[in-house]
């Protein structure tokens, strides 16, 4: 079995291979694959091998990077579809093709490899993964928005408000009893007066954490749950959970550069490395569903944490084109 850091192929040092020849080995791979080669086909193949030493290290390359890409593929099918495909006696070569097309995908489309880019283009406010922006309202009130977020603002006369697109959010309002401050995130509506605290919108779930004073919380069914300091409620899909006292100093730790986690499960953790990181992380969560984590990180280290990761579990991390991490059992 191939371990982390080994050469996949060979012992000597992997040489560098630059996109365009990369691609075409895929090429040449898939090609070769299918049931209507011919021998024009076979012997193009190996007229391109012979171009360079380094278009048989490439092929080797392909050839393994078929086989590790083929499963996060499927991954990526289960994830976005909810109910699984009625096609039955697909040709022998379907799957490749099908597999080619999102290997395109992967590889070409912006939008599936970094979500966040229409975001970036249509927010008032965003950070790049890694990144953190400090912000100062016209009321006064601060923001700090941290890595993989996006932020709308709208403010005039009459109302203060903010929409949490993506991402994470410290808010330190500026009290004014006449107008009162409001967050929209997902399907979270957060009424305060003058208060600091938090506010994590990810895909399903938003959670806010008061640092101190209070805000009042309202699901989309129309729950309500009052916040004071040090305390934290989720809303999964759009529903209130219960309110629940919280370590400060772990869950804000991230304004201090500090990612702190305290026996954290693997979606906690690769929530925040999507923040650390840019691209999309590929995994089976169900296998990993025994993973446990406590430590503290710097926000702009994600190879530390990865590192961690494969101490602590057989984890293996795989980096494949497009800025995709595929994380795997070892």
């Amino acid at each position: 079995m191939t371990k982390p850091n080994e050469p996949l192929s060979q012992p000597a040092p992997s040489p560098a291979i630059d996109d365009a020849t990369m691609d075409d080995a895929i090429a040449w791979y898939l090609k070769l694959k299918d049931a209507s080669v011919t021998q024009h086909d076979q012997q193009a193949f190996n007229a391109w091998l012979q171009q360079s030493p380094l278009h048989h290290f490439a092929y080797q390359e392909a050839k393994q990077l078929w086989q590790d890409i083929e499963a996060p593929i499927r991954l990526f099918h289960l994830q976005q579809s909810a109910t699984p495909s009625k096609r039955r006696n697909e040709r022998p070569w379907g799957w490749a093709v099908a597999a080619l097309c999102m290997l395109g995908l992967l590889l070409s489309l912006e939008l599936w490899r970094e979500p966040a880019n229409w975001d970036r283009l249509t927010a008032d406010a965003v950070t790049t993964p890694g990144q953190m922006k400090q912000l100062l309202l016209a009321d006064g009130s601060s923001l700090l928005l941290d890595g993989n977020s996006a932020l709308d603002i709208e403010f005039d006369e009459t109302y203060r408000g903010l929409t949490l697109r993506r991402g994470r959010l410290w808010v330190d309002v500026t009290q004014d009893a006449q107008l009162p401050f409001t967050i929209t995130a997902g399907e979270a509506s957060i009424k305060v007066i003058g208060t600091h605290f938090a506010v994590m919108h990810s895909t399903d779930s938003v959670t806010v954490t008061v640092a101190e004073g209070q805000v009042a919380i309202t699901d989309s069914q129309g729950h309500q749950a009052l916040l004071g300091g040090g305390k934290q409620v989720a809303l999964i899909n759009g529903e209130l959970g219960p309110v629940s006292p919280v370590a400060l100093p772990v869950a804000l730790g991230w304004k201090e550069g500090r990612v702190v986690f305290d026996d954290a499960g693997m979606s906690e953790i690769v929530a925040q490395l999507e923040r650390m990181l840019p691209g999309r992380l590929l995994l089976d969560t169900h296998a990993f569903s025994d993973v446990r984590l406590s430590g503290s990180f710097p926000v702009d280290q994600p190879e530390a944490l990865l590192s961690a990761l494969t101490h602590v579990s057989d984890i293996e991390v795989h980096r494949l084109p497009g800025d995709l991490l595929w994380l795997r059992t070892g």
